[in-house]
């Protein structure tokens, strides 16, 4: 009776099986390396996203330094509310709309510190005066006063010659009429050095400095 011939390992089915499950095994393996891998850098990526600053936006409806420059005497309410972007708060008013005499303030947020704020008077349908309280200005806000530069400051000086005593511009919080005009008045303040509070206001009316007063200068 001859032998029975044993078949070849690669022909046995349990070869197959167990070769099945060491590819899936290794398949399974790489591919979830690869998708960790990506999960990290898709996360990285969100990360630095969600971290990048997001650029500040300017603030809209608000009188900046800029606007309340651009805004000139004898402008319209449409006009000056054009330049504002926004409608104002009528917190003033006195006469007949349409005569002469009509007299309306209103009050618009300013960009600055908690309570800025800018009011514009107008008479007859026009802008007759100017004023603004706390609006950011960068370029008045390095300038202070002293009481020896507040002495030197006489009555009669132009604002030119103010600002080659104190060393630069002021805050302009206040500004009635056309420039170049005998009516045309401005009051500028200053930043006293010291306490907080110390200030300096000085008032112009014809290009001429006709006032000045200060409150703890030292």
């Amino acid at each position: 009776m001859s032998e029975k011939r044993k078949k070849p390992f690669y022909k046995r089915w349990w070869f197959w099986v167990i070769a099945i499950i060491i590819i899936a095994a290794a398949a399974s393996g790489g591919g979830g390396e690869s998708s960790d891998q990506a999960k990290n850098e898709k996360s990285d990526e969100k990360s630095t996203i969600t971290t990048a600053t997001p650029k500040e936006e300017p603030k809209k409806g608000v009188v900046t330094k800029e606007k309340f420059e651009q805004i000139k005497d004898g402008m319209t309410y449409e006009e000056v509310v054009k330049i504002i972007g926004a409608e104002g708060n009528l917190v003033s008013e006195t006469g007949e709309k349409g005569t002469p005499t009509h007299t309306a303030i209103y009050e618009f947020e300013g960009d600055g510190s908690f309570g800025a704020n800018a009011n514009f008077t107008f008479q007859g349908g026009k802008l007759v005066n100017k004023s603004q309280f706390g609006i950011e200005d960068e370029a008045a806000s390095k300038v202070t006063i002293t009481k020896e530069e507040f002495d030197k400051i006489q009555n009669g000086m132009t604002y030119e010659q103010v600002k080659q005593i104190v060393g630069g511009e002021g805050h302009k919080v206040s500004e009635t009429g056309k420039p170049g005009t005998p009516e045309h008045t401005v009051m500028y303040d200053y930043q006293g050095e010291g306490d907080i509070g110390v200030n300096a206001s000085l008032m112009f009316q014809g290009g001429k400095l006709i006032n000045k007063s200060q409150f703890g200068l030292k």
